[in-house]
C-alpha cells in the first residue's frame, strides 16, 4: 500500500503582518512631519504681515499704546484713511516708545520700557519686521525716551545707556548694536552729561551727537568734538539728507523763555561753522524737504521766518481750523509731511495735540495714535 506524502500545514498567523503594516502606516504618517523638524524636504516658512503685499507707496508708520502694548500700524500716503495694524510690541502700562524706521523701510527700532520703576524706568531696544510681525531684542539697559538711530547700511542700530545704571545716570554711554542683538560696540562715554543724543550720520560714516551739559550744547563728529552750538539746551536735532547741515531749535531765556529756530553747516573737517540762520520768533519741530533740500520749521499762528519753509505744504493743504503744527517727517518725495497738529493759539497755550497727514489734497487726523516713527516706502 503506497503511503500517502500529502502534508497538512497550519493557519498561517496573519497577525505580526498586520502589525507590520500598522507600523509602516504610521510612519508614512509622521515622515513629514520628522522632515519638518529635521530640515530635510522642507522650506521655512517666513510670517507676513499685510504690509509685506501691501501697494507701492509711501506709508507713515504709526503707534498708538493699548495698555501694556504699544499697536504699530502704516497708513498710506494714497489712501489716508487706510490704517492697517502689523504688530503689537509689550511694554510696562503708561509708557509709549520711541522709535526709528530703518534706511531701507523694512525694520522698525523701538525703545521701549520694559524694567525698572515708573520714576527710575529702564528700557530695551526692540527691532521689528514690518514686512514680518517679528520681534527680537536687541539691547537691554538702555535709557528710555530716546530716539535710535540707524546707520546707513541699516544693520546697526546706536543708542544710550547710563552707565552707573537708571539710578546713577551722571555718565552716559553711547553704543551700537547690531539689529540681531549681537556685536555690541562701545563708542564713547560722557561723565556729568545730561543728555547725549545721536541725531544721524554725516559723510556716510561719521555719526553726529549732541551733547549737553552744564556749558550748554557741543556737537560730536565721529570720535571728533566739533564744538559748541549753542550755550542753550537744544532739542529736536535732524541732519540734512546729504548730512551737510543740522537743523535744531534752541532753548533761549534771554529774553523769557522762547524756542528759536537754528540751521548750522557742517564743513568736510566735520566743525560747526556759523549759524546760517536765526530768528527771533519761536519755532518748534524740524523737518527737510528731501525734494527742496530746505528745512522745515513749526512757528506760532501769525509768525514766519525769512527764507524758512512754512509748515504748510500748500494753499490746498492748509487747514482751515486755529492751531499750529510741529512737523515730523517728510515722505521721501517730498510730497506728504506729518505734523503734530495743535489746537492753541500759541507754544504757551498749545490746546491739544493730534497727528496729521499733510498732503497736497488735504489733512488727515490720526485720532488714537500717538507716535509717528518715519515712512516706509514699497
Amino acid at each position: 500500500m503506497a503511503v500517502s506524502t500529502r502534508s497538512y500545514s497550519r493557519p498561517r498567523d496573519y497577525s505580526k503582518l498586520f502589525i507590520a503594516l500598522a507600523v509602516l502606516a504610521a510612519v508614512v504618517a509622521i515622515a513629514p512631519i520628522a522632515a519638518a523638524v529635521l530640515g530635510y524636504g522642507s522650506k521655512v516658512v517666513t510670517p507676513k504681515t499685510a504690509f509685506a503685499s501691501a501697494p507701492s507707496g509711501d506709508y507713515a508708520v504709526l503707534g498708538r499704546s493699548d495698555g501694556d502694548a504699544d499697536v504699530i500700524s502704516v497708513a498710506w500716503a494714497a489712501n489716508p484713511g487706510a490704517v492697517t495694524e502689523l504688530v503689537r510690541v509689550p511694554h510696562l502700562p503708561g509708557f509709549t516708545s520711541t522709535g526709528a524706521v530703518s534706511p531701507d523701510g523694512k525694520k522698525l527700532a523701538l525703545v521701549s520700557v520694559d524694567g525698572g520703576s515708573p520714576s527710575h524706568p529702564t528700557a530695551s531696544l526692540n527691532v521689528v519686521g514690518l514686512e514680518t510681525g517679528l520681534l527680537s531684542r536687541a539691547a537691554v539697559k538702555i535709557a528710555p525716551g530716546q530716539t535710535p538711530v540707524w546707520d546707513p547700511s541699516g544693520e546697526r542700530v546706536v543708542v544710550t545707556r547710563f552707565a552707573g545704571g537708571s539710578d546713577s545716570p551722571g555718565a552716559v554711554s553711547l553704543f551700537s548694536v547690531a539689529a540681531s542683538g549681537k556685536d555690541e560696540t562701545l563708542l564713547a562715554t560722557f561723565g556729568n552729561a545730561l543728555g547725549v543724543y545721536p541725531v544721524g550720520f554725516a559723510s556716510g560714516t561719521n555719526l553726529v551727537s549732541v551733547i549737553i551739559d552744564g556749558n550748554g550744547s557741543r556737537l560730536r563728529v565721529g570720535s571728533k568734538d566739533a564744538g559748541s552750538i549753542s550755550t542753550e539746551i537744544t532739542r529736536d536735532w535732524r541732519l540734512s539728507p546729504d548730512g551737510s547741515q543740522l537743523a535744531f531749535i534752541e532753548s533761549s531765556t534771554a529774553n523769557g523763555v522762547q524756542y528759536l529756530a537754528r540751521t548750522i553747516s557742517l564743513d568736510g573737517g566735520g566743525d560747526v561753522s556759523a549759524q546760517s540762520l536765526s530768528a527771533a520768533v519761536s519755532a518748534l519741530g524740524t523737518a527737510w524737504n528731501p525734494a527742496t533740500k530746505t528745512a522745515t520749521f513749526g512757528v506760532e499762528p501769525g509768525a514766519s521766518i525769512p527764507g524758512v519753509s512754512a509748515q504748510a505744504l500748500s494753499s490746498a493743504a492748509a487747514s482751515a481750523t486755529p492751531g499750529f503744527d510741529v512737523p515730523m517727517g517728510y515722505s521721501g518725495d517730498g510730497q506728504d509731511l506729518l505734523v503734530t497738529r495743535w489746537s492753541g493759539s500759541s507754544f504757551q497755550d498749545p490746546g491739544k495735540p493730534v497727528l496729521q497727514l499733510v498732503t497736497p489734497d488735504g489733512r488727515t487726523n490720526y485720532d488714537s495714535f500717538t507716535r509717528f516713527y518715519g515712512w516706509s516706502a514699497r
